[in-house]
């Protein structure tokens, strides 16, 4: 059975959560003492809610698992958002370097959780997409793992990773008719 939570924990926590998405989109990995400083916490708050790093970020990383996945609920009709879905995949992965940086160090069962989770919240869209015709026909829901490999070593070597986004999605999807790649 969950405890219920007062207010004011609630909005601790969600001021540390708010203070972490913050501090990763400003490139940096969120610290109890960087939280507490930004969020005018005590670091002994930080530590109730989240008794180490990895719990914080596995926090955040859970939460935009599941703003993708309501997402991906949301656009159940549309065959084409499968691309939308991965590029805004690809821009937090871009732009939430720190966080995604961090996982990528987590213990292997940790790692592969999250993986699971990110292609079960794609799994529809992706379905749908390829049914379409959209995608190639040998393009699989496991490419999608390839592909964020391949945009995490452009985060790591290019100036510009943003750049290898069309790049890469156009290497999965059939050319729309018209359309220039790139």
């Amino acid at each position: 059975m969950t405890v219920p939570r007062r207010s004011d924990a609630l909005r601790n926590r969600a001021a540390i959560l708010r203070a972490a998405e913050e501090l990763v989109v400003r490139g940096t990995t969120p610290s109890p003492a960087r939280i507490a400083h930004l969020t005018g916490l005590g670091q002994a708050t930080v530590y109730r809610h989240f008794p180490d790093r990895r719990a914080l970020l596995l926090t955040v990383a859970r939460k935009h698992l599941e703003l993708l996945a309501d997402a991906a609920e949301r656009s159940a009709h549309d065959p084409a958002a499968f691309r939308v879905l991965l590029h805004a995949v690809m821009a937090y992965q871009v732009s939430m370097r720190p966080l995604v940086d961090e996982l990528r160090r987590f213990p292997e069962p940790d790692r592969r959780g999250h993986v699971r989770r990110l292609l079960d919240a794609l799994r529809g869209p992706f379905d749908r997409s390829r049914e379409a015709g959209h995608l190639r026909h040998d393009v699989v829901l496991e490419d999608v793992v390839v592909v964020l490999t391949m945009l995490q070593a452009a985060v790591d070597r290019t100036p510009d990773p943003h750049r290898a986004i069309p790049v890469l999605l156009d290497g999965l999807f059939h050319p729309e008719p018209g359309r220039v790649p790139g």
